[in-house]
């Protein structure tokens, strides 16, 4: 029997087990997996560009500040990067400290000037977040920035500034937050923020080249092998955790062509999508992830869901 075969897996059996028993297992397992933080090659330069602007940040408080734009397509991990970097600067400070030395933000739809000061308030804990005016709240933030020695704020999911379309005062007030020499400032979204960018060459122009993350594009060799790293690292990641005993082999270029088929060169779908096959996995009390497991995941997830038209672990079946 091939270990490729997508309609017969070498391990476990065909059925699933939905027992109260099983559920437990499967959902302690699946929590586990939620910890895993494979380190990308684009997510590695992320965080080399967010430690330059903090270090940069401490060495000219008070002076005109500098922004970075990151634009990537949902799922390709910015977020998750971001959230990482945050993490970890934050476990060096003293158990007793207070500052905040990074600030992060996520931005609800058809945000102003003032919900965008609001959203900042919030995210440094401040419970009258909403009451005052624009002016009003503009002064509280870089008074808490302040307080709290805040080095790098994070705004993610900019798009939402720029869908008013006569947004002006939205991006003044962006520049204002550099111009005042508070604090250096992340813009973070997906592609349709790019506008708000190319618009306002004012904004641009306070801003560090570009740290955005593409999609990976299966014509380029470079992209192809990012792509099987990824997917390898998260096979090994998977094992090293105990969640699977064995590897599922998926260095091999079949498995490696038809995931980046389902996740069209966006890495967060393929842990979405593995998520879904490890769950299938151990229902049927497989050893590992194997291509029936991604082919059914593929089935239950990508496709209707409309990330992928066809099953490429199927459509791609004679290729084996």
């Amino acid at each position: 029997m091939s270990a490729l075969d997508p309609l017969k897996p070498c391990t476990g059996s065909l059925q699933e087990e939905w027992s109260t028993a099983r559920n437990a297992q499967i959902v302690e397992k699946l929590a586990e997996f939620d910890t895993i933080y494979i380190y990308y090659t684009p997510h590695i330069v992320l965080h080399g560009v967010f430690d330059f602007l903090v270090k940069s940040s401490a060495a000219s408080m008070g002076q005109p500040q500098r922004g970075l734009r990151v634009i990537a397509p949902s799922g390709s991990g910015k977020t998750t990067a971001a959230l990482r970097i945050k993490a970890l600067i934050e476990a060096k400070l003293p158990e007793d400290c207070n500052a905040k030395p990074i600030v992060y933000v996520a931005l609800e739809r058809q945000a102003t000037s003032r919900r965008l000061f609001s959203s900042i308030l919030n995210a440094l804990g401040d419970g009258f977040h909403a009451r005052g005016t624009e002016d009003v709240l503009r002064e509280r933030v870089y008074k808490l920035l302040q307080r709290f020695k805040t080095l790098l704020l994070i705004i993610d999911e900019v798009q939402h500034l720029s869908s008013r379309g006569t947004g002006g005062d939205v991006t003044d007030s962006l520049k204002r937050l550099l111009d005042d020499g508070v604090v250096s400032v992340v813009f973070m979204g997906v592609e349709e923020a790019l506008p708000m960018f190319t618009r306002n060459l004012q904004l641009s122009g306070r801003l560090l080249p570009p740290a955005d993350i593409r999609q990976l594009d299966s014509e380029i060799a470079d992209d192809r092998s990012l792509l099987a790293d990824f997917i390898v690292a998260l096979d090994k990641a998977v094992v090293e955790r105990g969640l699977m005993e064995e590897l599922g082999g998926w260095e091999d270029p079949w498995i490696v062509g038809c995931l980046h088929n389902v996740c069209d060169g966006v890495i967060g779908r393929i842990v979405r999508l593995v998520r879904v096959a490890l769950e299938i996995a151990l229902r049927r009390g497989a050893s590992r992830i194997e291509p029936y497991d991604l082919m059914l995941a593929t089935d239950r997830w990508a496709v209707p869901q409309n990330f992928v038209k066809a099953n490429p672990f199927l459509s791609r079946l004679r290729e084996v």
